[in-house]
């Protein structure tokens, strides 16, 4: 999956895309204000897509976690 919004242009070789036939998902925020209604009506659990908390003094061990395959998403609190 691909998401970011980029000031420039992104030069990327996308050759192993092609020969190991990757599938790319591409996401750029999407509409907010069904997203926020299924939130409000607790029709989806975003606490399922969080993998981990840590505080901001446990930064470089959430990066870690982060980087590791298969991981969604890592929470940093003050």
């Amino acid at each position: 999956m691909l998401k970011s919004t980029y000031g420039q242009p992104v030069e990327a070789d996308l050759s192993q895309v092609v020969v190991d036939e990757i599938c790319l998902v591409g996401s750029r925020c999407g509409p907010f204000p069904p997203a926020l209604r299924m939130l409000a009506g607790g029709l989806v659990d975003p606490a399922a897509l969080l993998d981990a908390v840590y505080s901001l003094e446990q930064a470089e061990a959430a990066f870690e976690l982060a980087a590791r395959p298969g991981i969604l998403k890592v929470l940093l609190k003050p």
